[in-house]
């Protein structure tokens, strides 16, 4: 049974790329088809692929024009010819035993999965922090109500009082495993959008899927930086929000997605609006005035979705730092809310 590899480059550090790679090369289970994705990448990132490839006859390599990352990937799966896939970004990396224990897993199962959910690490630049799994392992998802949760989980985990903040990041492409059938047979594609492609893919496929299974098993590692595409100062963020929030919101309409569901995108708003003070208006890098910051953010906040979010938002179902965060937002304490979440980022990672 083969298993691929995506991995999508661009402007990623030689020895971030070397750890990435080798941790795929040395895999223990062998029978692998690795694609490297060269995204138009305008430094070594594409020869540096290229020298792998050479040395080693399961890596094909994609060189394109700059497309972003959703496009990247979405290359990668075109040519697959495996029978399963899973993604790792360029600067991440995953232990060696990963798919062998995958392999292991499935082997003694006879109803298979389309998707597989591992858990991870956080990697920070003076520690790792073992991530704490969602589920434990052979926990499954298969009725709609089943699946519509996982959904939701992406749409309330950062302010749910439910919410697991001491796990790897629930909605992302990386650290699970697909079946390439279930890929092609739905047309799954990463959406082109700004922003957050994988939660949007996230949502879509479990939509489809007949079946989801978690194995709570630390394998990827995911590095954090602080110049990180998560991190650094977005002065385009309002679009990009934008663009994500319209994306949910006609997802729930195309699906037929009923009130409660609905409520929960509005708990993804508040979510955004606290990622534009932190990405934007409050943001380090953000030189202009605090009345200027305050008066764009306060303009934006009284535009829909973001003036209808805290009326549609249940108090009871935040958690306690979100509740506070809820009436910052409320009354318009933005810059508090800010220092409130940088706060409460030191003190996770220590």
């Amino acid at each position: 049974m083969r298993v691929a590899f995506i991995v999508p480059f661009y402007k990623v550090k030689k020895e971030y790329m070397k750890q990435s790679i080798t941790s795929i090369i040395n895999q223990t289970y062998k029978d692998l088809e690795i694609i490297l994705v060269d995204d138009g990448s305008p430094d070594e990132c594409g020869a540096i692929c290229d020298k792998y490839a050479s040395m080693d006859e399961r890596i094909k390599v994609i060189h394109k024009k700059n497309g972003g990352l959703s496009d990247a990937r979405n290359a990668g799966i075109d040519i697959v010819t495996a029978e399963w896939i899973t993604f790792v970004d360029g600067d991440d990396w995953v232990d060696e035993n990963f798919i062998e224990q995958f392999i292991l897993y499935i082997s003694e199962r006879h109803d298979l999965a389309d998707i597989y959910y591992f858990s991870g690490y956080r990697n920070f630049p003076d520690k790792e922090v073992k991530g704490v799994p969602y589920f434990e392992t052979g926990r499954t998802f298969s009725t709609y109500e089943e699946r519509e949760f996982l959904q939701s989980m992406c749409l309330t985990n950062h302010v749910s009082k439910d919410g697991n903040r001491k796990g790897i990041t629930i909605s992302s492409a990386w650290a699970k495993i697909y079946k390439t059938d279930f890929i092609q047979q739905y047309k799954l594609k990463f959406p082109i959008v700004p922003y957050d492609e994988d939660s949007l893919f996230y949502v879509e496929s479990i939509e489809v899927a007949k079946k989801i299974e978690y194995i709570a098993i630390p394998v990827y590692h995911y590095r954090y930086t602080l110049g990180s595409i998560v991190n650094r100062y977005r002065p385009n963020a309002n679009m990009e929000q934008e663009i994500y929030l319209e994306y949910l919101f006609s997802f729930a309409k195309r699906c037929e997605k009923k009130e409660d569901f609905i409520k929960k995108i509005y708990m993804r708003v508040m979510t955004s609006m606290i990622l534009l003070i932190k990405l934007k208006y409050f943001n380090k890098n953000n030189k202009d005035s605090f009345l200027k910051k305050r008066g764009e953010c306060n303009k934006l906040f009284c535009t829909s979705p973001y003036k209808d979010a805290l009326n549609n938002i249940t108090i009871n179902q935040l958690g306690r730092n979100a509740k506070i965060k809820y009436f910052l937002l409320k009354f318009k304490f933005y810059y508090l809310l800010e220092i409130l979440r940088r706060k409460n980022s030191e003190n996770s990672i220590r």
